[in-house]
């Protein structure tokens, strides 16, 4: 027995560069190795497990990891830097085409449905490097001799670069290794005609794809890329209030090889103009209002595509009217509270690849989306950090206004993945449930939070497989099982404490299902699918009669066969302490009279079939009801010492990459198992802001019942993770804990407060210098404070109390002479009596909003 893990994909900000959106320079940014191979006994102190379990099929890798397609295709993560997409053998069919992403090191891997007989393998050399980066092996070539070719950037400060060049004839790819400082590499290349691509970039800075034709003759030679003859290139609208929010652009050469990906985040784009046959310059661009930010995200969405093919001229702007895109209207809904949440998308040229970028959206909420007509868009939706994001159906909308659809509408239930549930191997089960948090829509979705539990048994009680505590990204796999037909229990517990959802907290699942000897049949488990009509945006009911819909059906078998039925459903609004049952109509439609004491509402399916099938699933927190939700202490686990960046009030300036920490300590006579954090401005149930833990709450166990929990508030952009100034002043803190035993809990709403507030600088500046003794001096500066609503600076602070200090020449002390204010846009100026040498400044106290600051002494002469 062994374990193996695919690790997850967390599509937010971590790299610092745009709140929870994915951007195209931090593709691959750091890839780093996966969790090896463990094992662990049934009477063992950790986890039971029996049987394999596996990584899913096509979801995400680390580096020196690969992942099987589905397809007999496999994906692979090469040094850190390349991805390459292979077929398992000759005999294989035709792959799937693939959009590909990575952010922290994680790659995620996605069918686009496309098909892609005409190139078998395809590799994508990204644009960052990482340490354990190497180069790919150079393609084979039959030419006998071949000359070292210097490839070079000037007139530009490289930081990070990568070089692709192709013979133009057979646009045959030769690797060259980009991964040495400064601005050059060298390949070797035998004589032929060549198109090269330089890419480099950084951080908050613009990106340059700079272009080169050449040719190799009987001599080594230098290839230089001229930065300066690069051009600016966008997609533009006659929206004057829209503005770039995130951009990829790439080139694409004949065969479907790219080079990319260039852009990140508003940061500009340039391109070196070229005219070579059958190149083209992909731009893909996400435009939202101007100021709009994850705490505010813009009302609407212009999701854009143009391709220059063979030209790229002088000026590489498209423009695009409005009223020329398509439009629909997208509603975003909340998992039982205000939460970040990102839309991403990734559009469809034909090629192997592609990068998801996104903007933040309104959730609780509509977005209007303005969409390039004709292009197909793969697209995802990730709340809060994105470990839970939905996997949206692949769209293509016509110029002209189309149908709106809902996201992520509750009961977040589990759904059947679209490549397939769990299935009978010969003579074992894999059991692969990971879709457990898919809205009521159908879209499917994994929380890469939840935690997973398995048994599968037969009905003479034997168990074949087991497993506790496993995440999203495993599968199991049975030992092996008797040839002939029988009865089987497949049973799943999924349980989840996130900052971002309030609903669907413990997923249980009980399948009953025949099964005998086959190869690769899927498992007639039943589906079942529920609906909640009359929920608001934050997935509540109001008072009285709330109507559920059900439906079910049996895998792998003919509908008509099967005759799969609801044959029950019932409600609690005690979290499942008592259930009360309803009266099922036949077409698996009830009423529950929701009473107004309620804030959550469970909910239990039951479904059979005539094969011998059933399920029995239970829904812990379906839907909010109408009552607040108030604090929660179950059993003996408290929480306290909570503090909060060390006792001092959080300080954000206007530039990207802060943190913070927060920790408390958390008791319960069984011990800790887990504990988390988040900050948020405004009522708990509806916040104007929240600020999440970059990584899961960390709880370091002290002694046998205590455990002190950290959380680590990391790369926080205050532009981006706030985008308004008014958010200064008092957040609240809340927090929660499960007990070890798993039978106890407390959740506190406001665990403790904490000041986020505005830097704040001062200056002062006394003169003249020297002075005579008794003439006047003239004091004067400048009180800023930090500008969260722009990309950097700090603004004037006007109306404020300022102290004017002076101390004298050999003392410590300041004295205050005065106090004036600041003018309208921050300025100081006041006189005073020169008497003696000594230092003058002025200092502020600071306010609810703003932190204190302090000028720096400006010492003065006096003769």
């Amino acid at each position: 027995m062994s374990i193996s893990r695919v690790g997850r994909t967390r599509r937010r900000a971590a790299a610092g560069l745009c709140g929870a959106v994915l951007t195209a320079s931090t593709l691959l940014a750091s890839a780093s190795a996966s969790a090896s191979a463990s094992t662990a006994s049934m009477s063992g102190g950790g986890p039971a497990t029996t049987g394999t379990v596996s990584p899913a099929e096509g979801t995400a890798f680390r580096a020196g990891q690969s992942a099987e397609l589905g397809d007999r295709g496999r994906v692979e993560l090469i040094g850190g830097r390349d991805i390459r997409v292979t077929a398992d053998d000759s005999d294989a069919p035709a792959l799937s085409r693939y959009s590909v992403a990575s952010v922290n090191g994680t790659v995620s891997v996605r069918p686009t449905g496309k098909s892609a007989a005409d190139r078998p393998t395809a590799e994508l050399q990204p644009t960052a490097r990482t340490e354990d980066a190497r180069s790919i092996p150079p393609t084979t070539y039959t030419a006998a001799s071949t000359y070292s070719v210097k490839l070079t950037i000037t007139n530009a400060d490289v930081r990070f670069k990568s070089f692709y060049v192709w013979d133009r004839k057979t646009w045959t790819a030769y690797a060259v290794d980009s991964d040495t400082a400064g601005p050059s590499a060298t390949v070797k290349l035998p004589p032929g005609d060549y198109f090269s691509v330089a890419l480099h970039n950084d951080w908050l800075e613009p990106s340059y794809l700079l272009t080169r034709t050449f040719s190799v003759g009987s001599a080594a030679k230098t290839v230089t890329f001229d930065q300066r003859a690069a051009k600016e290139t966008a997609i533009r609208t006659d929206d004057t209030t829209a503005t770039r929010d995130a951009s990829a652009a790439w080139i694409s050469v004949p065969g479907g090889d790219l080079a990319g990906f260039a852009g990140s985040g508003a940061d500009k784009v340039y391109v070196t103009p070229f005219s070579v046959s059958g190149v083209s310059l992909r731009l893909h661009e996400v435009l939202a209002k101007k100021g709009a930010s994850a705490s505010v995200p813009s009302p609407y969405r212009y999701d854009l595509t143009h391709s220059f093919t063979t030209t790229v001229p002088a000026s590489p702007v498209a423009t695009v009217r409005a009223s020329k895109l398509a439009k629909t209207v997208t509603r975003v809904s909340a998992p039982g509270t205000r939460t970040t949440a990102s839309l991403q998308s990734v559009p469809s040229f034909g090629e192997w690849t592609g990068v998801f970028i996104g903007s933040a959206t309104p959730v609780a909420g509509t977005v209007t989306e303005y969409t390039t007509p004709g292009v197909t868009y793969s697209r995802l939706l990730s709340y809060g950090t994105g470990e839970l994001s939905l996997n949206l159906p692949d769209r293509t909308l016509p110029a002209g206004t189309s149908a709106g659809e809902t996201l992520g509408a509750a009961p977040l239930q589990p759904l059947r993945s679209e490549w397939g549930g769990s299935q009978r191997d010969f003579g074992k089960i894999r059991v692969t449930e990971l879709n457990a948090f898919g809205d009521s829509a159908g879209h499917a979705a994994i929380d890469g939070r939840a935690t997973y539990s398995y048994k599968l048994t037969s009905s003479d009680g034997i168990t074949y497989a087991q497993a506790d505590g496993l995440d999203a990204y495993h599968s199991l796999t049975s030992s092996s099982l008797p040839s002939w037909e029988r009865t089987y229990t497949l049973e799943q517990t999924v349980h989840r404490r996130v900052p971002y959802s309030r609903l669907s907290t413990d997923v249980h699942n009980q399948w009953t299902f025949r099964s005998s000897y086959s190869e690769g049949r899927e498992l007639p488990l039943i589906d079942a699918k529920l609906s909640v009509s009359g929920l608001d945006g934050y997935g509540r009911a109001a008072t009285g009669p709330v109507h559920v819909q059900a439906s079910a059906a049996t895998r792998n078998t003919d509908a008509a066969t099967a005759n799969t039925r609801i044959t029950g459903l019932a409600y609690s609004t005690d979290d499942g302490a008592t259930w009360t049952d309803l009266d099922v109509a036949a077409d698996g439609s009830a009423t529950l009279d929701l009473p107004a004491t309620a804030s959550f509402v469970s909910l239990r399916v039951t479904a059979a079939d005539d094969q011998g099938g059933s399920l029995n699933r239970t829904i812990t927190r379906a839907f909010a009801g109408p009552a607040p939700h108030g604090d929660e202490t179950v059993g003996a686990t408290r929480i306290s010492n909570v503090v909060v960046n060390g006792g001092k009030q959080v300080w954000l300036t206007d530039q990207p990459l802060q943190h913070f920490k927060a920790k408390f300590t958390a008791t319960d006579p069984s011990g800790i198992a887990s504990g988390d954090m988040y900050l948020y401005k405004g009522s708990y149930d509806t916040p104007d802001a929240v600020l999440y833990g970059t990584w899961p709450g960390e709880c370091a166990k002290v002694s046998a019942t205590t455990s002190t929990c950290e959380v680590q508030f990391a790369y926080i952009q205050p532009r981006w993770n706030l985008g308004r100034n008014s958010l200064a002043g008092t957040w609240k803190l809340a927090a929660w804990a499960e007990s070890a035993d798993g039978t106890g809990h407390v959740d506190l709403h406001a665990a403790k407060s904490a000041l986020v507030v505005r830097d704040a600088t001062l200056s002062a500046n006394a003169a003249p210098e020297p002075v005579a003794k008794g003439k006047t001096l003239t004091v004067t500066g400048k009180l800023a404070r930090a500008d969260w609503e722009t990309r950097g600076g700090y603004h004037g602070y006007s109306g404020q109390k300022v102290k004017l200090q002076f101390r004298k020449k050999g003392t410590s002390t300041y004295t205050t002479v005065k106090t004036i204010t600041t003018d309208g846009s921050g300025k100081l100026k006041t006189t005073a009596k020169a008497s003696t040498d000594g230092y003058w400044r002025y200092t502020f106290a600071g306010t609810s909003t703003t932190t204190p600051a302090t000028a720096p002494g400006d010492y003065v002469d006096v003769r």
